[in-house]
């Protein structure tokens, strides 16, 4: 759930959905094996009272003069940190100092997400889809069909995912494995409702490939799906927060370029905010997370209309809200 996790499993769900019967294969124990079943373990996240998160602005100085006092101000500082040291010590310090400055450069936001040191781990999620809104209406949604098709299986099993989530120590911080993640995502099981059984799709078998990430520099993940398809996501911003010791709210906006290799076409750029408010239930054996996801999926000048466009304004076409159930795993 960091990244444009959003996107990936809400459009993964909806492929699964459209999937006939025969091309399930039998059930597939990637996973796990030790939690509830799928009923019991689903039916906290419907009593979570978790409310969508907020995006706080990031960096205090306004206008392109003030943004460019303030990065040169902040990269001095950053020449200085690495003065002082060896060549070899300034080779190594130089990376993480250009990071930090950056994250402080008014509308680039923080240098990553930081977790809370309980995330640190591997974690078993089962995600649920539970609503679709198109708050700015049916005709600025440019792949209706697909999510009036998703909307039919909401509150059934067909919207149940399973899949895995990375945490780790990165100088000091505890961040997210996006690359290991986004591998985890797209090739999530889905749940069999008729068999009560988790499977993966046939097609959906072999993994993404040419994943590059790099935790330095957390804000841009690329990979080349099966079909051909290659995907570059781009963080534009970022913030999070603390409100208590167990509750942690993160939101994101991702710009993501969808190009199709095998012909000359323009890529295609889809624009999403994620929310995320995760609920850390204390004293849980094993350590649970409860979570809500909301997704805003906004319109580009790439795939609508001028007319659309400017109608959407800063609206978005279309909201998923996703209950997610995280089971540490190791």
């Amino acid at each position: 759930p960091t990244f444009p996790m959003a996107a990936i499993v809400c459009l993964a769900a909806a492929a699964a959905s459209a999937l006939p019967a025969e091309t399930k294969p039998a059930s597939v124990h990637s996973h796990p094996a030790r939690l509830k079943p799928v009923h019991e373990a689903v039916a906290p996240m419907r009593e979570a009272a978790c409310g969508p998160a907020r995006m706080d602005r990031v960096g205090g100085a306004t206008g392109r003069r003030g943004v460019m006092h303030h990065t040169a101000k902040l990269a001095a500082a950053a020449a200085l940190l690495v003065q002082g040291t060896t060549r070899e010590g300034q080779a190594a310090a130089a990376p993480r100092a250009l990071s930090d400055v950056v994250s402080k450069i008014p509308g680039y936001g923080m240098a990553d997400l930081f977790f809370p040191s309980y995330f640190k781990g591997k974690w078993d999620c089962i995600s649920e889809l539970v609503d679709i809104q198109m708050p700015s209406g049916e005709e600025l949604v440019p792949n209706l069909s697909e999510v009036n098709n998703l909307r039919r299986f909401l509150g059934s099993p067909e919207t149940l995912l399973r899949y895995n989530q990375t945490y780790f120590s990165f100088r000091d911080q505890v961040i997210a494995d996006r690359g290991i993640n986004t591998r985890a995502a797209r090739n999530a099981l889905r749940f069999d409702g008729e068999n009560k059984e988790w499977y993966m799709p046939l097609r959906e078998r072999e993994p993404i490939t040419d994943v590059t990430w790099d935790p330095a520099n957390p804000n841009f993940l690329s990979y080349t799906a099966p079909e051909g398809m290659r995907y570059e996501v781009l963080v534009t911003k970022r913030a999070f927060e603390k409100p208590n010791p167990n509750v942690f709210i993160t939101s994101e906006v991702v710009r993501q370029t969808q190009t199709d290799m095998s012909q000359m076409q323009a890529p295609v750029v889809k624009q999403v905010k994620d929310q995320v408010k995760y609920r850390y239930i204390p004293g849980s054996d094993p350590p649970t997370i409860q979570a809500i996801l909301i997704s805003d999926v906004f319109l580009t000048p790439q795939d609508a209309r001028l007319e659309d466009y400017i109608k959407a304004g800063n609206k978005p076409v279309t909201v998923y809200r996703t209950r997610i159930l995280m089971t540490k795993a190791d």
